[in-house]
């Protein structure tokens, strides 16, 4: 924690000159998840007070994020969603509203809402669990709009790209357990990875690049 942003802004990556400020905005949702993780396999109570001040600005910078994309004219793929970044190595080339931040940032509000909890700060999770149910709903009508806007039978890796992305769409399975998301449009995603997979195997179609992202959907 010691190399968060006093906004609560969670640095991409540090290196030899400290934190990275580039805008990712799946780091806060990987932060809050690392401090529940730790906690929830050790149950180090002492763990979480000490990284509660930063949970708490952290927690805060992700609702900042989320709210600006709040507008009440704001197009249904893009409401509530967190603002485009290039975490998402894939749209390195312009930020984008990935699905990846926004599946990340759903983890994180859970798990704020866990540690909160943990601590006995109830005033904290009640206003963050509401945060956290909004914020899933305006994300699964999101997924859904998406792909109504481009003719999608899958779910997009991004809302602004309708592409497909599968490896990275497993993140809604796992971690983020993000309920509420289209069951037809989810199955089609893997299902159509399934096929692809199988083309690639058996010589069908050409293929040059692996990554180890693809054990995920295993």
């Amino acid at each position: 924690g010691g190399y968060i942003f006093e906004s609560g802004k969670v640095p991409c990556c540090v290196d030899q000159r400290g934190a990275d400020p580039v805008v990712e905005n799946d780091s806060q949702g990987e932060y809050l998840f690392a401090v529940a993780e730790l906690w929830r396999h050790t149950q180090d109570r002492a763990l979480l007070e000490r990284h509660w001040p930063k949970v708490q600005k952290v927690v805060a910078w992700m609702e900042a994020l989320r709210q600006s994309e709040r507008k009440p004219d704001a197009d249904a793929r893009f409401k509530g969603l967190m603002p485009p970044s290039i975490s998402h190595e894939g749209y390195s080339d312009k930020p984008a509203y990935s699905y990846w931040d926004d599946f990340w940032a759903l983890r994180g509000y859970k798990d704020a809402v866990q540690i909160a909890q943990a601590l006995g700060h109830t005033t904290d999770a009640v206003r963050w669990a509401v945060s956290r149910d909004e914020f899933a709903a305006d994300l699964a009508a999101s997924v859904s709009a998406t792909a109504e806007h481009f003719h999608l039978d899958h779910i997009a890796g991004a809302a602004d790209r309708g592409d497909f992305d599968a490896t990275s769409t497993t993140m809604a399975l796992n971690p983020a357990q993000a309920a509420g998301l289209a069951p037809g449009l989810l199955r089609a995603t893997f299902d159509r990875y399934w096929t692809e997979a199988l083309a690639r195997i058996e010589g069908r179609k050409a293929w040059v690049d692996y990554t180890p992202y693809a054990l995920r959907t295993v």
